[in-house]
């Protein structure tokens, strides 16, 4: 169903979100639906990692507590879908076999790839990473503190050369701009603060879903040993 003053892409976008979600948080979900809405997505897949490739040490919670987690926490939003292939498959999952998976699932949309910005900066990096930018559009979540003009000067020329203006859609940009600025209020909670805020008893109202809290307090996540 498309929203009121929504347009309708010709073919759906699906937007894929990975991360290790250790905890999943606000910043993992109302900057990225602003984003999702702003950019034209037709739904966000998440898909937390078994294994985090970019966290050598791993994550702090087992797979399947973040995945109960992040559950809870995608109830209210209705355009956003769990997915379990990462968490399944067990191990590490490089993004681009995630990439391949969901286009192999959803032939008939355009596959594109929700990123932080802070992420985008590093993106050199990853395993394969020309084949996901030859592959795929990027929407990008502005994280602190990687605003659009810091990110610009921090990317290579490469990807420098693909990142689309400011306020541009998928829609309007240039034929060579692939990489696209969501234009969300920036995210300012990270998962590594919460994971010391919460054994030291911090205030954590406005950071997390209650339901999350909730679940993770019951199950003493985060916790020192």
């Amino acid at each position: 169903m498309i929203e009121p003053g929504e347009a309708r892409p010709l073919l759906p976008r699906i937007g894929v979100f990975g991360g290790s979600f250790d905890p999943v948080h606000l910043g993992h979900l109302v900057p990225v639906e602003e984003t999702r809405a702003r950019l034209g997505l037709s739904e966000v897949v998440y898909l937390p990692a078994y294994g985090p490739p970019h966290k050598p040490s791993g994550a702090s919670a087992p797979s399947h507590h973040r995945f109960a987690m992040l559950a809870l926490a995608l109830e209210p939003y209705r355009r956003f879908r769990l997915s379990d292939f990462e968490v399944a498959r067990g191990g590490t999952t490089y993004t681009v076999e995630t990439l391949r998976q969901m286009r192999a699932l959803h032939p008939d949309g355009e596959i594109v790839l929700v990123v932080g910005s802070d992420a985008l900066v590093s993106f050199e990096t990853w395993r394969a990473w020309r084949e996901i930018v030859q592959s795929h559009r990027f929407a990008v979540v502005h994280r602190e503190p990687f605003d659009y003009p810091r990110t610009r000067d921090a990317l290579g020329d490469e990807l420098r050369a693909r990142l689309a203006p400011e306020g541009a859609t998928l829609d309007d940009a240039p034929d060579e701009a692939t990489i696209f600025w969501g234009g969300n209020a920036p995210v300012t909670i990270s998962s590594t603060w919460l994971r010391r805020a919460i054994p030291a008893g911090e205030d954590l109202k406005g950071s997390l879903p209650p339901s999350v809290e909730a679940y993770l307090r019951h199950h003493r996540l985060y916790r020192d040993p």
